[in-house]
C-alpha cells in the first residue's frame, strides 16, 4: 500500500528546497549583476572594454605625417619648418616700425644663486629671477640682433611697449628696437606728489587718451599711473583716481603677439580664420578615464578622454606640411561632439576645433619671407624658403 502523505511531503519539500535555491540563484545574479555595473562604472572595465574594441587603424595616406613637436628640421617642397625657440612662459613677438620682427622668449636662469633661484616664485605666482632673451628678425628670419635682460627681485619688469623696451617701475626705457642701444634712457615724471589740480590732471589724461601713440594705465596706492608715449618723448604720469577713474583703461597698440589679441585667453577666433590649414584625420589610440575629487562634501565627477593624434595639412605657397601632434578629446557637454567624433569626420568640425582647442597659429606678412607657426603657447616655429 502506497503511503499518499508521505510522498506529498516529499514533493513539497522538494518544491520549498527549488524555491529557497531559486531565491539564492536571484539574490547571487543580482550581486553578481550590481558588482558588474559597479566595476563597469566605477573598476574602468567600460574604459578596458572601449579600448579593446577600438578599431582605429591609421590609413596609409597618413603615415608619413610627422609630428610637429620635433627638434628636427621638416621639409616641404620648397619650404622647411624649424622648431627655433622654446620658453618658459609665452612667447612674445612683435614687428617694429623698421619692419623687423622682435621675438622675446625667458627662462630660468642657470648663472645666478642656486638656492635663491629655487625658492623664487615658492610664494605667489610671480617669478623675479628670469632671463628674458630679446631676438631681432630681419624681413628673411635672419637674427640679426640680440639683447638679454636680467631679471632680479629688485628689478624685473621690462616689457615690449610698441618700439621701446619699456620699465615702468625704474622708469626707464630703451631703444634697441629702433637702433640696437640697450642704454638706459630716463623717463620724463609728471605729477608725482599729486599737487596737481583736478582740472589740470583731467586735461592731460584726456589729452594722453585721445593722441599719445601708447600708454598703459596702473592702478596704484592711491593713485593711477600712466606710462606713455608722445611727440617722441616716454612720460610717466601720477593721476588722482577720482580723475582717471572717469576713463577707460583701453591700452591701444599693447599687443604683444602677431597671431591675434590674447590668442590663448579668451580664443576670440574668427571662422576661417586658418584657410590654409585643414584638420584631416584624428586617429583614437588611448581611452582615459579621470576622476575629478570635489570639496564640500560633493559628489566626485569622472569622464572619459579620447586621446590620440590630430592629423594636419598647413599650404605654404603652394607647398604641403603634413603634420601630426597629440590631441585628447573629453567627453564633457562642451567637447561631447569632438570626443564622439572619428577619423575623417573632424574635417566638419574645423571652425569649432579652432576656436575650443586652439591646436594651432599661424602667421604671415606681404613684407616678410617666412612665416610664424605653434601649437603651443611656450614654442614658436619658422618656416623659410630653401632653395
Amino acid at each position: 500500500m502506497v503511503n499518499v502523505f508521505s510522498n506529498s511531503g516529499r514533493i513539497n519539500t522538494f518544491k520549498e528546497s527549488y524555491i529557497e535555491m531559486k531565491k539564492i540563484f536571484l539574490i547571487i545574479g543580482a550581486v553578481l549583476l550590481l558588482a558588474s555595473v559597479v566595476f563597469y562604472n566605477f573598476g574602468g572595465l567600460d574604459v578596458y572594454l572601449l579600448n579593446k574594441m577600438n578599431r582605429s587603424e591609421l590609413p596609409e595616406k597618413y603615415k608619413n605625417y610627422q609630428y610637429i613637436d620635433s627638434t628636427k628640421s621638416i621639409r616641404f617642397g620648397h619650404h622647411e619648418i624649424n622648431l627655433m625657440w622654446k620658453s618658459y612662459t609665452r612667447i612674445q613677438h612683435v614687428i617694429s616700425s623698421e619692419g623687423n620682427v622682435i621675438i622675446v622668449t625667458n627662462e630660468i636662469p642657470k648663472d645666478r644663486n642656486r638656492k635663491e633661484v629655487e625658492e623664487d616664485g615658492s610664494v605667489g605666482s610671480t617669478r623675479f629671477y628670469m632671463d628674458y632673451h630679446f631676438y631681432k628678425l630681419d624681413k628673411d628670419g635672419n637674427i640679426k640682433d640680440r639683447y638679454t635682460y636680467k631679471s632680479t627681485r629688485e628689478n624685473w619688469n621690462e616689457l615690449l611697449f610698441g618700439d621701446f623696451i619699456v620699465n615702468y617701475d625704474k622708469k626707464y626705457y630703451r631703444t634697441w628696437i629702433k637702433d640696437g642701444d640697450t642704454v638706459r634712457k630716463q623717463m620724463i615724471v609728471q605729477n608725482e606728489d599729486l599737487k596737481w589740480s583736478r582740472e589740470k590732471q583731467n586735461t592731460e589724461y584726456q589729452n594722453i587718451t585721445e593722441n599719445a601713440d601708447d600708454y598703459l594705465r596702473e592702478s596704484k596706492s592711491g593713485s593711477d599711473r600712466v606710462t606713455y608715449y608722445m611727440n617722441g618723448k616716454w612720460y610717466q604720469l601720477y593721476i588722482d583716481r577720482k580723475v582717471s577713474g572717469k576713463y577707460s583703461m583701453t591700452n591701444p597698440g599693447y599687443n604683444n603677439s602677431l597671431f591675434g589679441t590674447d590668442p590663448f585667453g579668451e580664443r576670440k577666433l574668427d571662422p576661417g580664420r586658418f584657410p590654409n590649414i585643414m584638420p584631416v584625420y584624428f586617429q583614437r589610440k588611448v581611452l582615459d578615464k579621470s576622476t575629478c575629487s570635489a570639496s564640500g562634501g560633493a559628489i566626485s565627477t569622472t569622464s572619459k578622454s579620447w586621446n590620440g593624434d590630430l592629423y594636419c595639412q598647413l599650404l605654404v605657397k603652394g607647398d604641403t606640411l603634413k603634420f601630426k601632434k597629440a590631441m585628447s578629446f573629453n567627453e564633457n557637454f562642451t567637447t561631447e561632439k569632438f570626443y564622439n567624433t572619428k577619423g575623417e569626420d573632424i574635417r566638419k568640425l574645423k571652425a569649432e576645433l579652432e576656436k575650443q582647442y586652439l591646436p594651432y597659429l599661424y602667421f604671415s606678412d606681404k613684407n616678410l619671407n617666412f612665416q610664424l607657426f605653434t601649437t603651443t603657447e611656450n614654442k614658436l616655429y619658422l618656416i623659410k624658403p630653401v632653395q
